[in-house]
């Protein structure tokens, strides 16, 4: 099998700010919420060879988050370790197993504790072309499938990713030569197209589609009226579903009901509007009631247990701004 194009760069970075390093994830949505306790740390490993780009990232908190896949690409998503794994496209999913991505797909990822995720991620084109170099046949990701290959398969492709991304830990130079870059992309590419070929394939169902497509729905109203909240009713007026279905496509992808939601967001747009003012010129009433929290010492409690901090602390964290004219 012919290398897709030369060159190499891999990047290890390690984030104390959630928002920061859901950017960072080839993908990764502006929707980031951490659902637990705790300081956030997360590290994420990036491997460019050719056209193939692994990511390798370990988060320690739960979360609720959103991706969205570039046109064109395409790829899959698998785990590492024996804690329960993410919710995502509201189907639990289970260890060996790979979810299919496709161009422009968009999906909601629950998690649950620590979260130590793979993706492998290039064009559908030199996807195909290295399935008939490596197999002799064209191969297609079909969005949101769940692959499930024989667990040889699945155990080559996964020691592949930890040898490689334990190697750059390591060994930060280790992929700078042409050879190396080759092999490494074959070494990946080929257990990749094999998982994908013969793996038993859950195709997802048209209403599941449908249900996808509710919840990213809800989410972009959501955030386009955090700052002037919306009754529920409005909400569903505007997505056109009654709120029964939207509770029920809530749970199911989002693994919350649409008022936890509503709730989560409106604490993590305040939390980043207190990080971002300068506390001699704004006050947490201010901030708080901007989005629609009104009843002060609730909302105190429940942003200390969420963040483990106060908001005053939160407000007061940054650096003081220069002194305004």
């Amino acid at each position: 099998m012919q290398s897709l194009r030369g060159g190499s760069t891999n990047v290890i970075r390690r984030f104390l700010d959630p928002d920061q390093y859901q950017s960072a994830i080839r993908g990764g949505d502006s929707l980031y919420s951490v659902l637990g306790r705790g300081t956030f740390r997360a590290e994420l490993i990036t491997i460019e060879v050719g056209r193939l780009t692994l990511q390798r990232g370990r988060e320690d908190l739960p979360r609720l988050a959103a991706s969205g896949m570039p046109s064109e690409r395409v790829g899959i998503l698998g785990w590492f370790g024996d804690d329960q794994l993410p919710v995502v496209r509201g189907v639990q999913m289970h260890q060996g197993r790979f979810l299919c991505l496709g161009p422009g797909m968009q999906s909601h990822h629950r998690t649950f504790g620590v979260n130590d995720f793979v993706s492998l991620i290039l064009d559908a084109g030199d996807l195909t072309r290295a399935a008939i170099d490596t197999t002799g046949r064209e191969l297609t990701v079909t969005a949101g499938t769940v692959v499930r290959p024989p667990d040889d398969l699945s155990t080559w492709l996964m020691s592949v990713i930890d040898a490689a991304t334990r190697a750059v830990r390591t060994t930060p130079g280790i992929f700078a030569s042409p050879l190396a870059t080759d092999a490494l992309e074959q070494a990946l590419l080929e257990p990749m197209i094999m998982c994908l070929m013969h793996g038993d394939e859950r195709t997802e169902t048209i209403p599941r589609r449908r249900r996808v497509d509710i919840a990213k729905k809800f989410e972009a109203a959501v955030e386009a009226s955090v700052a002037s909240p919306l009754l529920m009713p409005d909400l569903c007026r505007i997505i056109g579903v009654p709120q029964r279905t939207l509770r029920s496509v809530c749970e199911e992808q989002l693994s919350l009901s649409p008022h936890k939601f509503l709730a989560l967001r409106r604490l993590h747009m305040t939390r980043e509007m207190l990080l971002r003012s300068d506390h001699r010129s704004v006050t947490v009433t201010q901030i708080a009631t901007s989005y629609g929290f009104w009843e002060l010492g609730r909302f105190a409690v429940i942003y200390r247990s969420l963040f483990g901090e106060s908001p005053s602390a939160t407000l007061r964290r940054l650096p003081d701004a220069s002194p305004s004219g």
